[in-house]
C-alpha cells in the first residue's frame, strides 16, 4: 500500500459525536471536497463490517466516477476503514478518533492506494497524492466547523 494523505486535526465535541458524524459516510459530502454524493447501498448500520456505499467522487481531469465503497474494518467510536472500487487507485480510507483533554478529540484521516503496478506508481499516484493532501487538509477544517457549530444532527 501507498500512502497518498494523512491529515489530523483536534476537534471541540466528544469522540462519540464525532465517529458518529465522520464515520457515517452518508454525511461525508457535508465535509470532504471532491465527494458529490454517497449513498447506502444496503441496509447494514454504517459502523458495521461489510457495510457499501455508492460514492460520486470528482476526479481531475476524469470528471465523476462512481465507486463503490465497503466497510473493512470498524470499531465505533474509533475507527473505520474503508475500500473503494476505483481500478487505478483502488482506494483504502482508514479514519481514527481519538480522546484528548475533556470535551476534545482528535480526527486522524488516511487515503491509501493498494495499487502497486508499474507506470501508476509513476504516473496517478503523484496527481492523487496533492489531490489528497489538499482535500483532506480542507476536508478537517470543515468536519471541524460541522461539529463545532450548533445544531449538528
Amino acid at each position: 500500500m501507498h500512502l497518498l494523505a494523512e491529515s489530523s486535526i483536534v476537534i471541540a465535541c466528544p469522540p462519540e459525536r464525532a465517529f458518529a458524524i465522520a464515520a457515517n459516510l452518508e454525511n461525508f459530502p457535508r465535509w470532504f471536497p471532491g465527494v458529490l454524493a454517497i449513498v447506502s447501498a444496503d441496509s447494514l448500520p454504517f459502523a458495521t463490517v461489510g457495510k457499501r456505499y455508492r460514492e460520486t467522487v470528482a476526479m481531475p481531469l476524469r470528471g465523476t466516477r462512481s465507486v463503490l465503497i465497503r466497510v473493512i474494518e470498524a470499531a465505533s467510536p474509533h475507527r473505520l476503514v474503508t475500500e473503494g472500487s476505483l481500478p487505478l487507485l483502488l482506494p483504502r480510507m482508514e479514519m481514527d478518533v481519538t480522546a484528548c483533554e475533556a470535551g476534545r478529540c482528535r480526527v486522524t484521516w488516511r487515503m491509501y492506494s493498494r495499487n502497486a503496478r508499474g507506470w501508476r506508481l509513476w504516473v496517478v499516484l503523484p496527481l492523487a497524492r496533492r489531490v489528497m493532501m489538499r482535500r483532506a487538509k480542507i476536508g478537517l477544517r470543515r468536519l471541524e466547523r460541522l461539529l463545532e457549530s450548533d445544531g449538528v444532527a
